[in-house]
């Protein structure tokens, strides 16, 4: 399922609201902000939980950096790795996609999916994503902050009906250029 908000009224969990308001305020060429311009202080208490990738070809989207929540999660450090290298075939090709139109089109993300992390638990894992430019210029980067929702916190029906299903959620956040058409709806094994 693929719906749209504008990234100033999503509906945001605590920690990714602050990262989209922090991103809103960075100068932006094209609607993208620098990486130069992104000063990790001002988002020292949630750094833990991002995922920084770079778009180095269109098959490999390297880890840049894991926070330590986020290597907690995957039960081992992936700095360094090609994030694809983490999906099944299946998701692949549409996690492929789905990350690169944040950079090309462009636009935002909030991903929720189930998830078995590195401890064998499910989980829901809330990813929200944002491009942001290299030193050159070029939108290769991207910026997710991650929260995990405890099994035992499931309170809606989407959460309850993602663990279920195994299913993956893509909203696009409109961030000034509307909304990629993407149908797409992950399954996940």
């Amino acid at each position: 399922m693929t719906t749209v908000s504008c990234i100033r009224t999503a509906a945001l969990k605590p920690r990714a609201r602050a990262f989209a308001d922090y991103w809103l305020s960075l100068p932006r060429t094209d609607l993208i902000p620098y990486r130069r311009d992104f000063e990790p202080g001002a988002l020292a208490g949630i750094l833990n939980t991002f995922l920084i990738f770079e778009i180095v070809a269109p098959d490999h989207f390297l880890v840049r950096l894991a926070g330590t929540t986020v290597i907690e999660h995957y039960g081992r450090e992936i700095t360094g790795q090609n994030y694809l290298d983490f999906r099944t075939p299946q998701e692949r090709s549409i996690t492929r996609a789905a990350m690169t139109l944040i950079a090309t089109h462009p636009c935002g993300q909030l991903v929720s999916q189930a998830v078995r992390t590195g401890d064998g638990k499910g989980r829901i894992s809330e990813s929200f994503g944002l491009p942001m430019r290299d030193d050159a210029g070029r939108a290769t980067l991207l910026y997710y902050q991650v929260d995990d929702i405890r099994l035992d916190d499931f309170k809606t029906r989407e959460e309850r009906y993602l663990l279920e299903k195994k299913t993956a959620i893509r909203h696009f956040i409109d961030i000034g250029n509307g909304i990629p058409d993407f149908p797409h709806v992950g399954t996940l094994s």
